[in-house]
């Protein structure tokens, strides 16, 4: 199995995370897990030896380009934009790398550009800034697998409406197949006899989402472009593969356990009430960084601190920031424990910092507490 991708390091604040992985090495790391022989096609400078040394320990064969800096990717938290740095424009573009192999995962690179020849090939841009084509740079493949999120499908293709973007795809890319990532909602599986296929995303206990993108993609090639699987059980096994890494930040994909994943449901429609202090600007920042996650999710969000217009909204589940919350607020939070409205508590503060009714789940991680609203919400919305 050949991975294409970048090497690039990842901080992140809250919760803190260093290391130098991106796209290509986290690939490498999980197609490691599941099949032998990988190797790895990358850029990396002096600064990256480590981190190569550190995944040819693993068992990967690595093969790198020099490039002029390392590049890296900068969180405050990992739902939030990253910072990188250099800037993409001050980026030096490298020269072109050419690999040629029976089964090969493309990812777009910041620094360069991947030349490949395959039997089966998986691309992922990567990116919605200008995304390439896979056949632009001269690639080709006998079958060929796309795999990019809806803001990347809607820019390679400028169609809106997903289903014809994944068609436009098929038809004027000749891809086979084509897997569009819908976040909390799944994934829809295109090919091209016709077939349109739904994949659930599927809960985890907590959420960690930096480079989720990436395992979805190096799971689904090792089964569809190696083991011959077809595109909707390669894709089915990918979903369930990220909510283990969610948990874990670990390489371990046991079938068992795969198994085990429950579904979430899309909650297409849902609203959550988000309540919280908005007194001090840290308490404002983190309820527009929610009420913002939230709709990045596609859940309607009613925020009375912020929007009194949205206070007498219906809603499916509440998420409460358990920071300064109002008397207003407390009153709130105790009806919907009496309606039977599912509360979720984030609780970053050791020291307690208001009286609250049980909430249904309780976390102290902001990423976590937003996905488990918006599954709470999806399965009111459901059992309607």
């Amino acid at each position: 199995m050949h991975i294409v991708g970048g090497l690039y390091r990842e901080l992140c604040d809250v919760p803190f995370w260093d290391s130098t992985l991106g796209s290509g090495g986290r690939a490498s790391l999980a197609a490691k897990a599941l099949v032998s022989g990988v190797e790895l096609f990358t850029y990396a400078s002096s600064s990256d030896h480590s981190a190569l040394r550190m995944l040819e320990s693993e068992g990967i064969i690595t093969h790198a380009s020099a490039r002029s800096s390392s590049i890296v990717f900068a969180y405050f938290h990992p739902l939030s934009s990253p910072h990188i740095e250099p800037p993409r424009a001050s980026i030096n573009l490298e020269n072109s790398i050419s690999v040629t192999g029976d089964a090969v995962l493309r990812f777009g690179f910041l620094e360069g550009d991947a030349r490949i020849t395959a039997h089966r090939a998986v691309y992922d841009p990567q990116t919605w800034h200008n995304p390439s084509l896979f056949e632009a740079n001269g690639s080709t493949a006998k079958e060929l697998a796309l795999v990019m999120n809806e803001l990347e499908a809607r820019r390679i293709t400028g169609i809106n409406e997903l289903d014809l973007a994944a068609q436009h795809l098929i038809q004027e890319q000749g891809a086979q197949v084509v897997v569009i990532k819908q976040g909390a909602r799944g994934a829809s599986v295109y090919d091209d006899v016709g077939n349109i296929s739904h994949v659930p995303a599927y809960r985890s206990s907590t959420v960690f989402k930096i480079g989720t993108g990436d395992i979805f993609s190096a799971v689904f090639a090792v089964h569809w472009a190696r083991g011959r699987l077809s595109p909707q059980q390669a894709a089915d096994l990918a979903s369930r593969s990220v909510s283990v890494y969610c948990d874990t930040r670990a390489f371990e994909f046991d079938e068992s356990i795969l198994m085990r994943r429950q579904p979430v449901s899309s909650g297409i429609g849902s609203r959550v009430r988000l309540e919280g202090g908005v007194d001090s600007l840290g308490q404002r920042y983190m309820m527009e960084e929610a009420r913002f996650a939230l709709r990045e999710l596609g859940v309607d969000v009613a925020c009375p601190q912020i929007d009194s217009t949205s206070a007498g909204w219906v809603t499916d589940a509440t998420l409460v920031i358990n920071d300064g919350l109002s008397a207003e607020s407390l009153t709130r939070i105790a009806d919907d424990r009496a309606r039977s409205v599912p509360i979720i508590t984030l609780h970053e503060r050791t020291a307690a910092v208001g009286v609250l009714p049980v909430a249904r789940e309780t976390t102290n991680d902001f990423t976590t507490a937003i996905y488990l609203a918006a599954w709470a919400a999806g399965d009111a919305v459901t059992a309607r």
